[in-house]
């Protein structure tokens, strides 16, 4: 049997063999000018830098270190989980932590039922916002 034409017959086939690579692209979209300055002098003034960003947590640390949000990504929490640290002692050693939306959402629908008043109501996000350096990746406006 011999290589076949493309079959019109057939919904959404199409011929993958004799197939040649003819390009790649790639897209950069670098941060703003002067961002990594003007988040240094904002920390220099002692305001706490948070980024909230629609990107995938590992796209979203870079560029936080890249503006001087994360100053150091070997203390990032989830960088020191996947070296095999136990959690406790990452959390400890962490000196940044990358919060991925669905996480986010996961634990305040998590607190729907507890009343405002209640103390505990929202500390898991006193937890993170405790961290000096913090980011928010894969965030919807919800």
């Amino acid at each position: 049997m011999g290589v076949k034409e493309r079959d019109p017959t057939i919904p959404g086939w199409f011929p993958m063999h004799n197939l040649c690579l003819v390009g790649l692209v790639s897209l950069n979209d670098p941060p703003r000018p002067r961002v990594d300055h003007s988040v240094s002098i904002c920390k220099q003034a002692g305001i706490k830098v948070i980024m909230v960003t629609g990107d995938q947590p590992p796209t979203a640390a870079a560029i936080a270190h890249k503006v001087n949000i994360i100053t150091d990504p070997t203390l990032e929490y989830n960088y020191l989980l996947s070296t095999g640290m136990p959690k406790v002692e990452a959390w400890q050693k962490a000196r940044a932590v990358v919060v991925h939306g669905d996480l986010l959402a996961e634990k305040h629908v998590n607190e729907d039922n507890l009343d405002d008043m209640d103390p505990e109501k929202g500390r898991f996000l006193l937890d993170w916002i405790s961290k000096p350096e913090v980011v928010f990746a894969r965030t919807t406006p919800s």
